[in-house]
């Protein structure tokens, strides 16, 4: 008589770095390049939030500020970011300090 087999599915892991879901096996992150150790550069919980300039303006501002906007505040070291060759990663914490202190500017000058 056959026993029928439970398929193990492994937890969803992230990349340390960029918060990218990676496959198992990744030897380097397929988003930022970033090379992986064995077990250590993975996340078993809710990775950090990474956006580059495109996704943070759709899916943390939704369309709320333009592409110009956000490239000048980042030009002007108001929000930390790192390049990596040709994009710009932002992490969410730095995009929800610069919204409160755009709040805080907003309330003063009212």
């Amino acid at each position: 008589m056959k026993r029928d087999r439970i398929a193990l599915i492994p937890k969803d892991r992230y990349c340390q770095e960029c918060g990218t879901r990676m496959p198992e096996n990744a030897k380097f992150c397929l988003e930022c390049g970033s090379k992986l150790a064995e077990l250590g550069n993975f996340l078993d919980d809710k990775p950090k939030r990474i956006y580059t300039v495109q996704t943070a303006l759709k899916e943390y501002f939704q369309g709320t500020i333009g592409e110009t906007k956000l490239r000048s505040a980042i030009r002007q070291g108001q929000i930390p970011h790192v390049r990596v060759g040709v994009k710009i990663l932002l992490r969410e914490e730095a995009l929800d300090k610069w919204m409160a202190a755009q709040e805080n500017a907003k309330r003063i000058s009212s």
